[in-house]
């Protein structure tokens, strides 16, 4: 049987918004109305049964922004309901689907002292699962992005999903986009003493891309992952003192903004721009920096050494349409279909108690010791469906 001739398992998007280009576009679109794949417009390998959309008219800071998943579902008959267990019921009492999606990012959500935005993606989870448990059926869940904007929060929807033995997956399209060199990436086993990544974004936003960027290498080496023992985190003139004092690894830096197609002037601009800077310590010793550029760059360079490799690339993202969220749908789809995460969640839960850390860090102007990141975990060695493998399409901007 073809893709297309297979039986399409029935799956919940719950969302918190969904307007042109945000992360529910992006993902759940292409799984109601397909994707382009291996050089033809697709169907999803899942159907969207029902959809749970928490936010209408969701606002920049002027003007609401159009509700799209309102005119797409209405146009392709999947119904929209007001409640989660609804949703998971598709309007009648149970669980009628064979997944959730939860798109717990964008949306007017309240920012705490801790400058996180504390988007309801637990709550969205705890719901699915307390729906579950009352109908005597569990389903593979797919969260998207970090977990949850707190650590104790993710750590207990990780906790929950594996005591119930709940599939999940979780995190971003940054470890399954393009690299450049294509397939770059560090040796699975391969001894690793030091690593940097050079990105750019929001702090908090895009602070978890950048670490994503960071462990999707770090946890290859010899050992495997045994997690993290200190994050400190430095903003503005602290931050450009911690490159100058090199404090962060001076010729790893080098070598991740290397991998930019750059002038002299331009890096030369990227550094001065440097706005925040995260110094990870890991519980085997490996010591990592991530420094985020508020100029020239729109991608994330990461360099890393061991006794006997070094390593350095560039994880690749194009502009609009966001290619790239088709590897992130058909690892969905894979989750689905087979019942099993393609990759360890607990990738997911060390990055988000990570930037966790790195938040309370810059509130506290302190490091942060961090014995609850103690989970450690067994990478996979290759993931199918992504851009890793593949040269980086022609014509194809950079955002």
């Amino acid at each position: 049987m073809t893709e297309q001739e297979l039986p399409r398992p029935r799956v919940a998007v719950l969302a918190t918004t969904w307007f042109p280009g945000s992360h529910a576009d992006v993902i759940a679109t292409r799984l109601v109305e397909g994707y382009r794949w291996q050089g033809a417009h697709r169907p999803a390998r899942v159907e969207v049964a029902s959809v749970y959309l928490e936010q209408l008219g969701s606002r920049t800071e002027v003007w609401p922004l159009p509700d799209v998943g309102v005119e797409i579902t209405d146009r392709n008959g999947v119904p929209r309901f007001p409640t989660v267990a609804e949703a998971l019921g598709v309007g009648r009492p149970g669980v009628d689907v064979d997944g959730v999606v939860i798109i717990g990012e964008h949306g007017d959500y309240e920012r705490n002292e801790y400058g996180q935005t504390t988007y309801p993606r637990r709550r969205l989870f705890d719901a699915a699962v307390s729906t579950m448990l009352g109908a005597g059926r569990t389903v593979p869940v797919f969260n998207d992005k970090g977990l949850a904007w707190s650590y104790p929060d993710a750590l207990s929807m990780v906790d929950t999903a594996e005591r119930l033995g709940i599939p999940l997956l979780a995190g971003s399209t940054i470890p399954l986009s393009w690299r450049i060199p294509t397939a770059t990436q560090w040796p699975l086993g391969e001894p690793m003493d030091a690593a940097v990544v050079v990105g750019w974004g929001p702090l908090e936003r895009y602070g978890f891309h950048n670490l994503e960027a960071l462990q999707v290498h770090a946890e290859r080496r010899a050992g495997g992952e045994r997690g993290v023992a200190t994050v400190r985190a430095l903003t503005g003139p602290d931050a450009r003192d911690a490159i100058e004092a090199r404090i962060v690894d001076a010729a790893l830096l080098d070598a991740a903004l290397g991998t930019f197609e750059l002038t002299a002037e331009q890096r030369a601009r990227a550094r001065a721009s440097v706005r925040d800077v995260f110094l990870v310590q890991y519980r085997d010793g490996l010591r990592a920096a991530v420094v985020l550029c508020n100029d020239v760059l729109r991608n994330f360079g990461t360099a890393c050494r061991g006794p006997g490799h070094e390593m350095a690339c560039q994880i690749w993202l194009p502009g609009a349409p966001h290619e790239h969220f088709t590897f992130l749908v058909r690892q969905i789809e894979s989750l689905v279909l087979g019942g099993v995460a393609p990759y360890p969640v607990r990738r997911t839960l060390l990055t988000t108690g990570m930037l966790d850390a790195a938040m309370h860090s810059l509130h506290d102007g302190a490091r942060i010791d961090t014995p609850d990141l103690d989970r450690g975990y067994t990478p996979v060695a290759t993931v199918t469906d992504t851009g890793v493998e593949l040269p980086r399409p022609e014509g194809v901007p950079t955002p």
